[in-house]
């Protein structure tokens, strides 16, 4: 067995590691697990057993055999009534309720120089749009904006086009894997244990992600780290039929191995994991065991690297490459005055054991998650963390309501105890009372059939008297004081746990609507720690996934998934986008974020009233990002704005119609008056000239016809400007 003082030495060269140093590695970690694994095993999985309500009878040993016997035939028998499990639960609910809304970013050094360039050019746009607006006014152009609102604009939506390719890959591996269904499963695990443990790498050039068994988990690393993948190594030990077992490592395996297979030597007790030891430390299903031990071990060994710098005669600056170890300069690049130096780093290796005996798959993983800023900073493929183990040891939700439990299901035993004790209040009778020829049957059915029960005091012989008769109280007064003491309980596991009543949907009759609101948003104040510890641990596994997306799409990626609002979205990544790219993930806090969606979609009713179409609305409800939905309600606004704007200048629009058809309708009045002036004239003519006047009125005939005439053309000058070019001039003039 090896020691901790006896683990191989890492810092040697490749050429070092040999077959059997890499044996040794894997074999010495293992050793160095087994201190304590089955105690934690035992611990990890009791703590299941609790939350589905198995009972453990050593836990109740003192109140079954107070004495050290068991006693037979008791009215009673101990039952679980589970006030752990609707707790759990209900946070699992919550959960499944919550948004995951997650942002990818570039952290590349550029990222900042790119922006400005993207800015310049915007701004170099709307330069170029204002001059030729300036020199060339078009009538009817839209107006370009201001460079300040272009600034403004820019700043609130600008997005790097590699963030974009981030975000894409990041929704097809959350499609793909189902990582919300096992991010469930994780904080189910989390809840119950207080530890949650997950595995990721690259399979077949494309991301996996699964949830690990607490169980099967051990680990060690500093103890100022909160996730494992921080850690110096960590091991998953697991139990498979050998039919599993050749599915997952047949490429490993040689065909004499397979068939070894078939007759597993490292069987145990301890690999079937449904055994526990009950009190005479039997198990029938033990003898169906034919589970074979597989344990993959990760650790970080050393490797050497160099560093080569060197001038560019183009640029004549000095630049730098990493070269892997046992590099040699060429004489092209000694001639540049190239120079190499070595340190040695940090490297994951991997190495899986079989049955105890079959070592494969030992040396560097493929896929290594390192920094561009620090060549020795390395991750596990394998992440957890714990809730609570800061200087003590760890604990969980349900580990916190054991001893609650444990009493509730005690005073449930006593109080079924005294049930089964308690009398109602008997009358005692003589029984020299029964009347002459009847017997007790015909006596009780009279006593329960009428309530009477019928004496005949003249008994030849028996003096009786009314004193014979008495009353015997025989229940028990301590059922309501445990009934008092369950409810106490209750209340004190609830106020632990942070889930009340009111949260759990229970409402006092004189509780009022504030209050009790009141009291679930004190209720989520407690909770909201193991909310928020979990979100950091799925912002660390959404980044893993998208290191290893680099590596695992290192020819491209075409691929497509579909939206919420069941659109879908198709994407092409080349590989030196994502390559060339340093992502950093965002994960928004999600409890404010749903309240703030709450109070969001609140106003759906207020925004179909006030004219904004239903189907607006209910697509806001499938936005699960508050910022998306803002976006939403933002353009919901513009194009209700948009409308009114609209109706406004129709309603203008008629009413400059109505104006104009007014005005001409006066000028046609006018007219018409016009015309009946020249018709009185005309009449006044043909009268004179019928009555033959004197030259002095063929002088003002003269001068009346010639103002006739001026008139008359300045009549058909107005028709025309009055009526467009086409009209109908009305009487076909």
């Amino acid at each position: 067995m090896y020691g901790q003082a006896n683990l191989p030495k890492q810092r040697i060269p490749l050429s070092q590691k040999t077959k059997k140093w890499r044996e040794e590695c894997v074999e010495a970690y293992i050793d160095l697990s087994k201190f304590g694994v089955s105690e934690r095993r035992s611990y990890l999985k009791s703590l299941y057993d609790y939350y589905n309500g198995v009972i453990d009878e050593q836990d109740y040993r003192y109140v079954l055999k107070p004495y050290g016997k068991t006693r037979n035939n008791f009215p009673s028998k101990l039952r679980n009534y589970p006030i752990i499990k609707p707790i759990i639960d209900l946070l699992l609910g919550e959960k499944a309720k919550r948004p995951l809304n997650y942002t990818v970013t570039v952290t590349n050094a550029d990222s900042t120089s790119i922006k400005e360039q993207e800015k310049y050019s915007a701004l170099l746009q709307i330069a170029n749009q204002l001059f030729e607006q300036k020199v060339a006014p078009q009538e009817g152009a839209e107006q370009p904006p201001a460079p300040q609102q272009i600034l403004e604009e820019f700043e609130r939506t600008y997005v790097d086009s590699r963030a974009l390719k981030g975000q894409a890959a990041i929704n097809y591996i959350m499609q793909n894997q189902e990582i919300r269904d096992k991010f469930q499963k994780g904080f189910f695990h989390y809840l119950v244990t207080g530890e949650v443990y997950s595995h990721k790498g690259v399979i077949r050039n494309d991301p996996f992600y699964e949830i690990l068994n607490p169980l099967d988990i051990d680990y060690d690393k500093d103890p100022d780290l909160e996730f494992v993948e921080d850690g110096d190594w960590a091991m998953v030990r697991k139990y498979a039929h050998a039919s599993t077992v050749i599915d997952t490592f047949g490429e490993s395996l040689t065909d004499e191995q397979i068939l070894e297979l078939e007759n597993p030597q490292q069987t145990s007790a301890d690999s079937y994991l449904l055994y526990r030891a009950e009190a005479n430390g039997s198990d029938e299903n033990i003898y169906r065991n034919r589970l074979i031990e597989c344990i993959t071990v990760y650790w970080k060994s050393r490797k050497r690297i160099g560093f080569v710098t060197y001038g560019d005669p183009l640029t004549g600056t000095d630049e730098e490459m990493v070269v892997e170890e046992g590099f040699r300069l060429s004489k092209e690049m000694k001639s540049l005055g190239a120079k190499i130096r070595y340190e040695w780093v940090n490297e994951v290796w991997e190495g899986t054991r079989i049955d105890g005996r079959f070592y494969i798959d030992i040396n560097p993983i493929a896929n290594q998650r390192t920094s561009l800023d620090n060549p020795s900073k390395c991750k596990l493929p394998v992440n957890g963390r714990k809730y609570s183990d800061i200087n003590s040891d760890n604990i969980s939700l349900v580990s916190l309501g054991i001893p609650y439990q444990l009493n509730y299901n005690i005073f449930k035993y006593r109080m079924e105890l005294a049930i089964a004790r308690s009398k109602d209040i008997i009358a005692q009778f003589d029984i020299n009372m029964i009347p002459k020829k009847w017997d007790m049957d015909k006596f009780m059915y009279f006593v329960e059939g009428t309530g009477i029960a019928w004496v005949d005091y003249n008994k030849e012989g028996i003096q009786l008297s009314p004193q014979h008769q008495s009353v015997l109280d025989m229940s028990i007064k301590t059922i309501d004081q445990y009934l008092q003491l369950l409810e106490s309980i209750q209340l004190e596991w609830e106020k632990i746990s942070g889930v009340n009543r009111q949260r759990q949907g229970g409402i006092g009759p004189y509780e009022g609507k504030a209050a009790s609101q009141q009291a679930i948003v004190q209720s989520s104040h407690i909770t909201e720690d193991l909310f928020r510890k979990f979100a950091r641990f799925e912002q660390r596994e959404l980044q893993g996934l998208l290191d290893y997306s680099k590596d695992a799409w290192v020819n491209g990626k075409k691929g497509m998934y579909v939206m919420p609002d069941t659109t879908i979205q198709m994407f092409d990544i080349t590989s030196m986008e994502l390559m060339e790219s340093e992502f950093g993930i965002f994960v928004s806090d999600s409890g404010r974020d749903q309240d703030k969606l709450e109070q969001a979609r609140a106003i759906g009713q207020s925004m179909v009233q006030a004219g904004i179409p239903s189907s607006t609305v209910l697509d806001m409800f499938d936005t699960e990002n508050f910022i998306g939905l803002k976006d939403k309600i933002r353009k919901a606004e513009k194009a209700q704005e948009e409308l009114q704007q609209k109706q406004q200048e129709a309603q203008q629009q008629q009413q400059q119609q109505a104006m104009q058809m007014e005005q001409q309708k006066m000028q046609q009045e006018e007219l018409s008056k016009d015309k009946d002036r020249q018709v009185e004239i005309e009449k006044a003519l043909i009268a004179a000239e019928s009555k033959d006047q004197t030259g002095k009125m063929q002088l003002d005939m003269e001068k009346m016809l010639r103002e006739f005439e001026l008139k008359e053309q300045e009549i058909k000058l107005k028709e025309k400007a009055l009526y467009k070019e086409g009209d109908t001039i009305p009487n076909g003039e």
